[in-house]
């Protein structure tokens, strides 16, 4: 039993409400019901009067039951303006009169403060409530108003935004509003019912999706939220419901959910990329904080190339072009993350090869004669066993961090430590460093059977062809090194030399 001491009365967010994330409240238990004979009617009430306030139950599109109730007050207390309608949304299991009581206590009381301060302006206005028990017992009434018109939410006490804005730096209050909308379409998607689908909205999506779905076939660095094959179905259901869009009346909450959740989406992108601002992004590479060290010298990067191949350079700079202003990608990061995936489980199947061919190798007969060789056999077996356990290791936990909320804690977890970034990078540079470690001893195994050899012939017939070999492995790895700008020279060199020679013949 609680006692008569009112709730505290808490600011939240939308993004607040602990809807998925509330423990499990059925018991497993067996149930004796019997059904009367005739009975014929197993609907779920669908008003409760609960004292000072009738509540309706609402069922949300993915299942779970929630509760609303509209009240309509004056805007100001002394009943002298226009009314105002105002609907009150909450999780709480209203049936329990405790928790009845306890929202309608802080309904008045919350009322009475807007009244008083004057933010009931609006014809229409949403209140949302939970109630949660803190640390020290006390019961809270966690809340926020709502102002359909305006796509906001408001509160009668100051509210600290801060955790609004995620890893987001710099918003300025022009930008907060796309950071309240996407919080207004969360509530929306919260509870769906009782809204209309205007023209102007439908539109408004639809322009979204068609700007996204355009960028991303033009542009390898787009920044819409989702792929092109996800933009082309979300058209494709926006253009389904373009037959239910009316201005009078009120959609089912199925279709509002749908508006809801995409909106949210793109407008949570739009407050991320600073949209409307002068610095704004405008590619999923494109830093947007003056102080960003992504493209700094990293002397780690560059002692770990020596031994690892030149890989973590490849690495670093496709972590960087995922993980940019401590933000990810949804599309781009699942590309980045479909290549490692792919990248580990081919460098697996070479590591198995390469296995497979170091212990046949070590299986033939006069290998004993070659200690040499037999000793960097076993070495290139080490180093196949080693690529082939590390690409399995990373396969498997590359598949854990396909979803944006754990790709985004992952990415911040390690970058915060020492040299974050330059380790991840090595890491995922150890499979294919290992490997051709394991090629690199292989052929200083066959290297070291062949020359031993006091075999002449076996000297004059095999060494050319280990030298063209050579050249062969050297060449693309010289080429892979050179600068852009030597490059161009050279083609530069070679384009005057045959314009020279163009010229003498035609002289001759």
């Amino acid at each position: 039993m609680r006692d008569n001491t009112p709730p505290i009365l808490r600011p939240m967010t939308a993004s607040d409400i602990r809807r998925y994330s509330k423990k499990s409240q059925i018991r497993r238990t067996d149930t004796d019901f019997m059904i009367p004979a005739g009975r014929k009617d197993f609907s779920i009430p669908k008003e409760i009067d609960a004292g000072d306030l009738n509540w309706d139950c609402q069922i949300h599109p993915h299942g779970t039951l929630y509760f609303s109730t509209e009240q309509v007050t004056w805007k100001d207390p002394n009943m002298e303006t226009s009314m105002v309608q105002i609907t009150v949304f909450t999780d709480a299991d209203v049936r329990k009169q405790s928790n009845s009581d306890a929202i309608a206590s802080c309904v008045t009381r919350l009322l009475g403060q807007a009244q008083i301060s004057g933010h009931l302006e609006d014809t229409l206005t949403e209140l949302t409530i939970d109630l949660s028990t803190n640390a020290h017992g006390e019961l809270e009434c966690k809340y926020y108003f709502v102002a359909p018109d305006r796509r906001v939410l408001f509160w009668e006490d100051d509210f600290e935004a801060k955790h609004l804005f995620g890893e987001v730096k710099g918003v300025t209050s022009g930008h907060i509003k796309y950071a309240m909308e996407a919080e207004y379409w969360m509530h929306r998607e919260l509870y769906p019912n009782d809204c209309s689908i205007t023209l102007e909205l439908h539109r408004e999506l639809q322009a979204m999706i068609l700007h996204a779905y355009t960028d991303t076939i033009f542009s390898e660095v787009s920044l819409a939220p989702f792929d092109t094959e996800e933009l082309q179905r979300a058209l494709s259901i926006v253009d389904y419901l373009h037959g239910i869009v009316n201005e009078d009346s009120t959609a089912d909450d199925q279709y509002i959910w749908a508006y809801a959740r995409l909106m949210r989406m793109f407008t949570r992108a739009r407050f991320s990329n600073f949209y409307g601002e002068i610095g704004a992004r405008l590619g999923t590479d494109h830093p947007v904080y003056t102080d960003d060290n992504s493209l700094d010298r990293r002397p780690i990067v560059k002692l770990f190339n020596l031994v690892l191949f030149g890989s973590p350079s490849s690495h670093i700079r496709k972590i960087d072009s995922v993980w940019v202003d401590q933000a990810v990608n949804r599309p781009r990061w699942k590309m980045f993350m479909n290549g490692l995936t792919s990248e580990w489980n081919g460098l697996a199947i070479y590591s198995t090869v390469m296995l497979a061919v170091d212990i046949s190798f070590l299986a033939v007969p006069t290998i004993d004669q070659r200690p040499a060789a037999k000793i960097a056999l076993y070495i290139s077996s080490l180093w196949s066993v080693a690529s082939l356990v590390v690409s399995a290791l990373l396969a498997q936990n590359g598949g854990q961090h396909d979803n944006i909320d754990r790709a985004t804690a992952f990415m911040t977890r390690m970058t915060r430590s020492l040299h974050g970034k330059e380790n991840l990078a090595i890491i995922f540079s150890l499979p294919y460093a290992l490997v051709i470690w394991g090629m690199v001893f292989f052929f200083l195994a066959l290297s070291l059977v062949i020359f031993l050899s006091t075999n002449v012939t076996t000297w004059c017939t095999v060494g050319p062809a280990w030298l063209l070999v050579i050249g062969f492995i050297g060449w693309p790895v010289w080429a892979a090194k050179r600068s852009p700008i030597s490059q161009s020279a050279s083609l530069l060199w070679i384009g005057r030399k045959l314009g020279e020679r163009d010229v003498r013949t035609d002289v001759n």
